[in-house]
């Protein structure tokens, strides 16, 4: 029997795949995870897992500086 673990990355292979039907057949025999171990993976993830260009993150400062100056906040 694989470990939780190993059933996990088993399933993200095979979505890697685009193998739907066995992913989900493997995914049936994932055990749910608590609330806090979830919050855990989310808070320790990447925020991207692509670069963004520095020209996009000087319009995200400039928009951040206008809405500022508004009382407003991005997101």
């Amino acid at each position: 029997m694989k470990t939780q673990e190993e059933l996990r990355a088993e399933y993200d292979r095979l979505f890697e795949a685009e193998d739907y039907a066995a992913a989900g057949k493997v995914l049936d025999l994932i055990e749910p995870i608590s609330d806090e171990e979830w919050l855990k993976i989310l808070h320790s993830a990447p925020e991207t897992d692509e670069p963004v260009p520095e020209f996009i993150r000087e319009r995200s400062r400039v928009l951040d500086a206008i809405l500022a100056k508004r009382g407003r906040r991005a997101g």
